[in-house]
């Protein structure tokens, strides 16, 4: 056992994560996820994509804690008027990979939990899996250090499009890897009418920009990535309220903020850990990611508090947890399998 999970549960058994409950009751818990690893063999990527029992378990683990789940734009609003129910917790999950759709949307509705999806959407749009991710997967299926990742995915992503999965089958058949990954469609984002029937049932899809850009090197285009992200989901959806918003990877830049609110968007959130007090800046919102490394204790943990208050006798706040950088490429999503 680690010693940071031997000192929360020590925390646990002498009343402590009781009192810091009781101390961070007005404060916001988000939790944060991103797709299910649904394909055969080892999982691939701790944060981008944990285990379907995993998910399952936590949610469960959640409800059985009977802290009270909001939807996201319920929550903002009432953390703003001090008005939460103590502990409350939202729900949230970055990109709309397909597992989301097929295995994380039935959990949410059998256990009654409002969550939030920040969608991307270059790849919505097209039946395509996410390359920059597929690549670095293939080649560690295989077993092959070797391979220049970023050359592979540089020399696909200048094809035209209709070339780019053919060439991708290519390099997995070179390697010798079985298509289990393709069949699943592990690497793919949710397609314009599987947006629109989560959304039907209950799911809500908000804002993550459209190419899934790296803020902090690419803040200008910003704007147009929010329009361009609020087009597709409007044209999927209808005309709904899109108001949130994910910074992809947790990039960001000074001027973000200002940008948002120019662009409509009244909350946003960070890969960042932390809870969220009355005061917090709701276009900074920080998050707990939750992986495959990550145990019940340290679950339970920041939803009590107790996390918090252990950064804060370590005398700074807990470091943020975001995944690498993005490519140049703008039409790739950020390479998220290690968080």
């Amino acid at each position: 056992m680690s010693l940071k999970r031997a000192i929360l549960k020590v925390a646990d058994a002498i009343g402590l994560a009781a009192a810091a409950r009781r101390a961070t009751a007005a404060h916001l818990r988000i939790l944060c996820y991103h797709g299910l690893w649904v394909t055969p063999g080892p999982p691939f990527g701790d944060c981008t994509f944990i285990e379907p029992e995993q998910f399952e378990a936590r949610m469960k683990r959640l409800k059985r804690s009977g802290r009270p789940v909001l939807p996201l734009g319920e929550a903002v609003d009432r953390l703003a008027q001090g008005e939460l129910p103590p502990a409350a917790v939202v729900i949230t999950i970055d990109d709309g990979w397909v597992s989301t759709f097929t295995h994380m949307l039935p959990v949410l509705e059998a256990l009654e939990l409002p969550a939030t999806l920040y969608a991307t959407t270059w790849y919505a749009g097209r039946e395509l899996p996410v390359v920059n991710l597929a690549v670095p997967y293939l080649a560690a299926a295989a077993g092959r250090r070797d391979i220049d990742e970023q050359r592979v995915v540089a020399g696909i992503e200048a094809l035209p499009l209709g070339e780019r999965l053919d060439a991708l089958r290519r390099f997995g058949a070179t390697l010798g890897v079985p298509e289990a990954w393709l069949r699943s469609r592990q690497f793919n984002i949710m397609s314009a009418a599987e947006l629109a029937e989560a959304r039907r049932r209950g799911l809500d899809v908000q804002l993550h920009t459209h190419r899934h850009i790296d803020i902090a090197k690419q803040v200008n285009a910003l704007p147009r990535e929010i329009e361009e992200n609020r087009a597709f989901l409007r044209a999927a959806l209808g005309d709904v309220p899109l108001h949130h918003f994910c910074h992809p990877s947790g990039s960001d830049h000074p001027r973000a903020r200002a940008l948002l609110a120019a662009n409509g968007i009244r909350s946003s959130t960070l890969v960042e850990e932390g809870l969220n007090a009355p005061d917090a800046d709701p276009l900074a919102l920080r998050r707990f990611l939750d992986g495959r490394r990550v145990g019940d204790v340290e679950f339970d943990a920041y939803l009590s508090g107790t996390l918090h208050y252990l950064s804060l006798l370590r005398g700074r706040r807990a470091p943020a947890r975001r995944a690498p950088p993005v490519t140049a490429a703008q039409n790739m999503i950020g390479r998220m399998q290690q968080c």
